[in-house]
């Protein structure tokens, strides 16, 4: 990703970004995070042209539609692109602050101040202000629903006594108009907790489906006949589980119904699952709710940046953050794979934080349960090795471990062959594998 292709230059070439265009974008992504429709057309006038480019990417999040800077144009940009590693989701959540901050007339403190106030933020993503309230430390994140209960409860546990001692405050901005409120009441001498939506947002993510299909008898038929059926498998073998291809035999109508099944099972199923397990279009779905990612699907690989839908079950994983929705589509990609049908018999655990030992999902086989845990790539290899303990702790028959790195199934396959007790395999779980041309 560091080397900048000859694609990549001629872009660059294209485009001839001036002077005054390469600093908009420099400052976007280093201190503003993203912009809004109005900011966008402020700060870089041709930013049409960037989105078509690439070198723009929109998406629509709880205060509306937002414009980052790409994959493409952090190459376009920046030398070294491969230094470009901060998650999209960061992004946002510095916008969303930035825009809360700027909407509360929120001002910098003088650098005295900030180097007395420095000690305490440590690597806390909170900037140092001059508020109504005083001097602050002020932090928030929209991502995800907002911050966490856990996370601010460590960062009241890390604050508190400096807060106290050298009277400032922590004030935490959140799109949401309950999370955090409880402890910004036991806290009151310290925390303010502020449900914000700036720009006018109205705090839905989510969107629908437009229900249009296309009505000839061929595009109602099968999606895969017998001759495609054969190309695809021959050139991509393992692109189709043995699943799917028995559904693309299917007429569409089938297929938007088993599509709707298995949404109930799997809770996330990713734009790209949609097209190469059911060969259907969103104009297939009447009213499903989805929600639009920029994504790092695997852990680690900052090369590898997709948007994506995910169309969800309910209008409550709207708030969940984008990594679980795709945690959830990992899961239901395992499914597949493992030909696993789409009832009763395989059950996702109900919380939305996993325990730490507890598996994705288990699998209720005539033979005994079998454990199911999808992983991007981020677990650590003693974390990897505490779940195997703990799913022969608990008598699974056997755990299938699903890894979005190609990388790691070596590694995790010698983790279980060690593991004294466990049977099981370890598979390939891409939910944003896209279909290749026949």
């Amino acid at each position: 990703m560091g080397r900048i292709t000859a694609a990549i230059n001629q872009l660059s070439v294209s485009l001839a970004l001036t002077p005054d265009e390469r600093k908009a974008l420099e400052d976007l992504y280093d201190y503003e995070g993203a912009w809004t429709e109005q900011e966008a057309r402020l700060r870089c006038p041709r930013y049409q042209d960037l989105l078509k480019a690439g070198v723009l990417v929109s998406v629509r999040t709880v205060i509306g539609t937002l414009h980052l800077l790409s994959l493409t144009g952090r190459q376009v940009l920046f030398r070294n692109a491969a230094g470009t590693n901060v998650a999209p989701q960061r992004h946002l959540d510095r916008a969303y602050l930035r825009l809360c901050m700027e909407d509360y007339g929120y001002l910098p403190v003088d650098d005295d101040t900030r180097a007395v106030l420095k000690p305490f933020i440590g690597k806390l993503n909170l900037f140092p202000m001059i508020t109504p309230q005083g001097v602050a430390l002020v932090g928030g994140a929209m991502t995800g629903g907002g911050l966490s209960r856990t996370t601010t409860e460590r960062l009241v546990t890390r604050l508190k006594s400096s807060a106290l001692a050298h009277r400032f405050r922590v004030i935490l901005f959140t799109p949401s108009l309950t999370r955090g409120q409880g402890l910004a009441q036991t806290h009151a001498s310290m925390l303010s907790v502020i449900s914000y939506l700036p720009g006018g947002g109205n705090g839905e993510r989510a969107q629908l489906t437009t229900f249009n299909p296309r009505s000839s008898e061929e595009y109602a038929g099968p999606a895969l006949t017998p001759i495609v059926r054969d190309m695809f498998v021959r050139k991509h073998p393992g692109l189709f589980p043995q699943q799917t291809l028995t559904l693309l035999g299917e007429r569409r109508a089938d297929r938007i119904e088993q599509f709707k099944t298995d949404l109930q099972v799997d809770r996330v199923i990713s734009a790209e699952q949609l097209r190469r397990h059911y060969f259907l279009s969103p104009n297939d779905l009447k009213n499903v709710r989805y929600v639009e990612a920029i994504m790092h699907p695997v852990h680690g690989r900052v090369s590898l940046e997709i948007k994506t839908r995910f169309y969800l079950v309910g209008a409550t994983l709207q708030r969940v953050d984008d990594n679980v929705l795709a945690h959830y589509a990992g899961t239901g990609e395992m499914r597949r794979i493992m030909n696993v049908p789409a009832d009763e018999k395989f059950e996702l655990s109900p919380r939305r934080k996993l325990a730490r030992d507890d598996p994705d999902a288990v699998f209720h086989s005539p033979y005994g349960p079998i454990a199911f845990e999808y992983d991007s790539g981020s677990y650590k290899l003693e974390h990897v090795q505490s779940k195997f303990e703990s799913f022969v702790q608990q008598d699974y028959l056997r755990t299938i471990w699903g890894t979005a790195n190609h990388n790691r199934v070596p590694t995790i396959e010698k983790i279980m062959r060690e593991e004294e007790g466990l049977k099981g395999q370890v598979i390939l779980s891409e939910w944003w594998r896209a279909i290749p041309s026949p």
